[in-house]
């Protein structure tokens, strides 16, 4: 794909705020934009998320009762909810494990690379919050690449903050699977939406990227 069909899917790219209920967004492509989420960076290779899709209407309309009633929440094709894992102890084994399988090496072989992560969580652990905050914030990167990866397949989305995480936590059960929601994507395609015909606005390149040679 060419830089100028990016730049052009970005730039037609919007925050929907009205979707069609009645338009769907098939298996396959929806399939493609979680993909590209679990397949996001994250600081050590963590990947401490899951993406669940709600697609059930009676919870959709209970979520959508904790999100300041929000009509996206149940119109969109999907609901994505981003939950970022909460038993922290679990982390660093659970990567090592992984991480020695892909690369055919013993974990052992590993202790060095383990012994970085978990000096790095050790340090924020003596922040209250910096842990959560840290986890939380590795989040916004797969649901950045979600929508990015959407806008390229012609699919609308809007990531949404506007909710009770604690009231989506005890609808979905998140508490008891180690599971914390920090942010919604709601997928789809735009409605009858004002905000389609409003022009894009961003700050000039110039304003907001510097180069230091």
């Amino acid at each position: 794909m060419k830089k100028e069909e990016i730049l052009k899917a970005l730039g037609w790219r919007y925050a929907v705020k009205t979707f069609d209920p009645s338009k769907k967004v098939n298996d396959a492509d929806v399939r493609a934009i979680l993909e590209s989420a679990r397949l996001s960076p994250s600081s050590f290779g963590i990947e401490p998320w899951k993406f669940i899709v709600v697609t059930n209407p009676e919870i959709r309309a209970k979520l959508r009762a904790v999100s300041w009633d929000q009509t996206k929440v149940t119109d969109a094709s999907h609901l994505v909810i981003v939950a970022r894992r909460t038993d922290v102890a679990s982390l660093s084994p659970e990567l090592i494990a992984r991480t020695a399988k892909a690369q055919g090496k013993t974990e052992a072989d590993l202790a060095q690379y383990k012994g970085m992560l978990d000096g790095s969580i050790s340090a924020k652990s003596t922040v209250p919050g910096a842990v959560d905050a840290w986890l939380s914030a590795q989040t916004y990167i797969p649901l950045g690449i979600m929508s990015e990866t959407a806008a390229l397949m012609g699919i609308d989305t809007c990531p949404m903050e506007g909710f009770d995480p604690g009231q989506v936590n005890e609808i979905l059960g998140l508490g008891a699977q180690n599971l914390s929601a920090t942010s919604m994507l709601a997928v789809g395609y735009r409605g009858d939406d004002a905000h389609a015909s409003v022009p894009k606005t961003r700050r000039p390149f110039e304003e907001v990227v510097q180069f230091v040679a």
